[in-house]
């Protein structure tokens, strides 16, 4: 178990390199570079974003919020593009570089990962906070994770980056106990955690997935949710042996937590979450890799819920390619996951997205409000982030490019995923500065 938030002590940052501010600027401040891409509207040219009480107030060229706004401070990084800071979807913060599983067989990974549990105990504060401080490096300052009983939470809520845990609860831990007592023992446990976090940081509840949760519970969760208004993740249709277990009950993962009896129901993943009540717009739905028919493309739509798509992942564990684009074409809402280290190379939101651009043919524009707009809309703060406009929160991510006329955004991509971020903002607080130290 985590602990409880009212345990934690004053954060004091530890990045390897560069220099967040302690906390955000109590006097304005314009960030300003030769390109400033919004998301939402046309590229600017020498532009800038004004920054107030920790929101973007303006946007517009350098000399014309200069000129409007003398006392600012301005903090110039000619020759950089600025634009929204990354969101990311789905990402487990507790793993690390260099020692984990290999991929293939999802089945046998998770096996093989499960039996590293015990040992990983010891380091996984410290791999989720070198986790974390990867993704801030990266541009990040949006992340929904994914966590044991939101183990992860402390070292989100320290790495300056906004977002929400979620606390995935297993039955099997539960010996003996009822459905409902599990679940009460799991939102009892959520509302602790979240006493006194952070402006910005929250924890909410995770089904984790179709073979491990049972239907009972999954649905009382679920339901339990919707009663508090919390969003609630889940994940669905990940690998050829999920689709093998909901729909027959055999295959690798019948047994992956013990005997997991309630498989076998005939439907596909999609259509067994909708059945146990885990879709609805409030719900992110991480992976669909694998099965995914035009018949559950259509319970997507219905029901409203968002998708995580994380396709290195998907890649490494043999889970298939996502229907991202009929996704697209059908109004689901989708943003970009780097899942955990253990299954992908990297917490790099750019670099998922570079991947995926290259995957499904897109265009540079589509990748980058994937990786901003998109996973903001997909987590329901499409209205406070994910884009550089008025009103919104200031998050964004300066990158080392000057982009070119053709596919700006694609040269974005590119400069952010090969390790090209300078500097990270979020909430106006300068979490990250590479270019300045």
């Amino acid at each position: 178990m985590a602990r409880n938030a009212r345990s934690w002590r004053p954060w004091q940052p530890r990045w390897s390199e560069g220099v967040p501010e302690a906390r955000t600027p109590e006097q304005p401040v314009i960030y300003a570079a030769s390109f400033v891409l919004p998301v939402s509207a046309p590229t600017i040219r020498d532009g800038a974003v004004l920054v107030r009480n920790g929101g973007i107030s303006a946007i517009g060229t350098l000399s014309g919020l200069w000129k409007d706004h003398p006392n600012a401070e301005v903090r110039d990084f000619p020759g950089h593009a600025i634009v929204p800071g990354a969101v990311n979807t789905h990402a487990h913060l507790g793993f690390r570089h260099g020692d984990g599983p290999e991929g293939g067989s999802f089945s046998e990974w998770l096996g093989r990962l499960i039996e590293r549990l015990p040992e990983k105990e010891a380091w996984t504060a410290d791999a989720a906070r070198d986790s974390a401080r990867e993704a801030v490096q990266a541009g990040t300052t949006f992340m929904a994770e994914s966590s044991p009983y939101g183990e992860c939470l402390p070292q989100l809520a320290e790495s300056g980056m906004a977002g929400t845990v979620y606390a995935e609860f297993f039955p099997g831990d539960f010996e003996g106990a009822a459905p409902e007592e599990i679940v009460d023992s799991v939102v009892r446990k959520i509302r602790e955690l979240r006493e006194e976090l952070p402006e910005r940081v929250d924890c909410q509840v995770s089904v984790h997935s179709p073979y491990t949760v049972d239907p009972e519970s999954s649905r009382l969760a679920a339901r339990r949710a919707r009663e508090l208004g919390w969003r609630l993740a889940v994940h669905v249709s990940e690998s050829p042996e999920e689709v093998e277990f909901v729909r027959d009950g055999t295959g690798g993962l019948a047994d992956i937590f013990g005997s997991n009896e309630w498989g076998g129901t005939g439907l596909s993943p999609v259509r067994y979450a909708e059945s146990i009540e885990l879709l609805w717009p409030n719900a992110i739905a991480a992976h669909l890799a694998t099965g995914v028919s035009e018949d559950d493309l259509g319970v997507l739509v219905r029901t409203g819920v968002a998708a995580a798509h994380c396709p290195r992942s998907n890649e490494f564990l043999d889970c298939g390619v996502s229907q991202v684009p009929r996704m697209l074409e059908r109004g689901v809402r989708v943003g970009i996951g780097t899942d955990g280290l253990w299954s992908s190379p990297s917490l790099n939101v750019f670099e998922e997205t570079r991947f995926a651009v290259d995957l499904h043919g897109f265009d540079g524009a589509t990748g980058l409000e994937l990786a901003t707009l998109g996973g903001a809309r997909t987590l329901g703060v499409g209205d406070e982030v994910g884009s550089l406009e008025a009103g919104k929160w200031a998050d964004l991510a300066v990158v080392d490019v000057v982009p070119a006329d053709g596919d700006p955004e694609r040269d974005v991509i590119e400069a952010a995923a090969g390790g090209g971020v300078a500097a990270t903002v979020a909430g106006g607080r300068l979490i990250y500065n590479r270019a300045e130290s």
